[in-house]
């Protein structure tokens, strides 16, 4: 176009001109006046409308690349915004879904796309992409004013999600959808309600014992020292079962919150001075207790909390085992610490084994032994991942269990001293 308007805008004063030139030399050659004075005009006119038109033509197109510039400035604009915009998107850990009337997603950022495990979601329906009829409801019955629920959802995994629907606003139907994932904030609600309900019925149940017995030494008003002897000693067992559950509470306060100090220590004295704590139980009960390990196996741990979890370890197998063998192995393995405790005991069934190492859970209420407080396991959880180690278990009913955690490895050396 800018050559086109720069051609014709030559060409008029050209024409002008030459039809002026022609209008002189007529002239000059002796042709009648009045027509050459009608040429000369008509030559004069053209070449200042000429000369008039391509200054407008040079101020257009001087025009059109001033436009063409900011077209292309804006447009450059815009493409960083967009880019600004979707890096931050996916820079949220929150899912965000841009759909039209229909549902269909016209937009998903990072976490969108792994939360439900679809690579390309653009163009495809949100009950496709989710899989939730919920999550399609509540986009469909989006009007003026947002909405907010707590769904759940069961693709690509079992999660519970705050999701919340609004629509973009200026006339437009596009529709916003932002989902956060409160699945782990539920359950620690959970196990927080569990918590303060089993430490409750802990308690509750040694302060009742203690008080009855108490009331009936109080109004009983026969001189029975047998009566009187037997219930003052279910008074100091119940009194001692509450000592333990509170020192458990503090060693697990500390173990999820204190700080963490460690050395390098080594752990086979540790493992040692472990089972000759619980040597008397496990005589008493005609049980083996064996460690296999080398001279010294070093790892970067607090050794009073690590001589802590062994000791949980080995008195839980010894408690939950009539007959036979718990034996405790230690060795080296890569850059970790592995540590097995294995009894021959009655074992977990499967079904429990998820939860474990929950506090206070019972596997099977009969089955609980006395002086127990159902916080052992869950010391050693936290112990252990506080040490950055990991603890898992395998069991099976009437076959015993097998406990393993791993540690880092310290640097070989005599450690600096005893862990506070």
């Amino acid at each position: 176009m800018g050559r086109r308007a720069e051609t014709w805008g030559w060409t008029l004063p050209a024409l002008g001109a030459g039809l002026f030139a022609v209008a002189i030399l007529a002239a000059l050659l002796g042709a009648e006046l009045w027509p050459a004075v009608v040429a000369g005009v008509a030559g004069l006119g053209v070449l200042l409308l000429g000369l008039a038109n391509q200054r407008i033509l040079t101020h257009l197109h001087g025009e059109v690349e001033t436009a063409r510039s900011e077209s292309a400035l804006a447009e450059e604009r815009l493409a960083q915004q967009r880019t600004a915009v979707d890096s931050f998107s996916n820079g949220l850990d929150v899912a965000i879904f841009l759909c039209d009337e229909r549902g269909l997603v016209l937009y998903a950022n990072r976490k969108a796309i792994e939360m439900f495990r679809f690579e390309d979601p653009v163009g495809r329906a949100i009950l496709a992409v989710s899989l939730s009829h919920d999550l399609e409801k509540l986009v469909g019955s989006i009007l003026e004013e947002p909405i907010d629920g707590e769904l759940a959802f069961s693709y690509p995994e079992e999660r519970i999600a705050r999701v919340r629907a609004w629509r973009e606003g200026g006339g437009s139907e596009r529709i916003f959808v932002s989902i956060v994932d409160i699945t782990e904030l539920r359950r620690l609600e959970r196990v927080r309600q569990d918590f303060v309900a089993n430490v409750s019925h802990e308690v509750r149940t040694p302060m009742t014992t203690i008080r009855a017995m108490a009331e009936t030494l109080q109004d009983d008003d026969t001189d029975d020292p047998e009566l009187r002897q037997r219930y003052l000693e279910r008074i100091i067992t119940e009194v001692d079962r509450l000592t333990l559950i509170s020192q458990d509470l503090l060693i697990l306060s500390a173990a999820e919150s204190g700080v963490l100090r460690k050395n390098t220590c080594d752990l086979v004295p540790i493992a040692r001075n472990a089972l000759a704590l619980v040597d008397e139980a496990a005589r008493t009960k005609g049980l083996n207790l064996v460690l296999e390990a080398p001279d010294s196996l070093f790892a970067e741990a607090n050794g009073a909390q690590i001589g802590q979890v062994f000791v949980n370890l080995i008195e839980n197998a010894v408690k939950y085992t009539a007959e036979g063998t718990v034996t405790m192995r230690l060795r080296s393995e890569g850059p970790n610490a592995i540590i097995v405790v294995e009894d021959t005991g009655i074992g977990i069934p499967s079904e429990h084994l998820p939860r474990i190492f929950e506090r206070f859970y019972r596997v099977d209420k009969a089955r609980t032994r006395p002086g127990g407080t159902g916080l052992g396991l869950s010391i050693v959880r936290h112990i252990i991942e506080s040490h950055g180690g990991t603890v898992s278990v395998e069991s099976a009913l009437n076959r015993g269990s097998v406990f393993s955690l791993s540690l880092p490895l310290g640097e070989a050396g005599p450690p600096p001293g005893p862990s506070a």
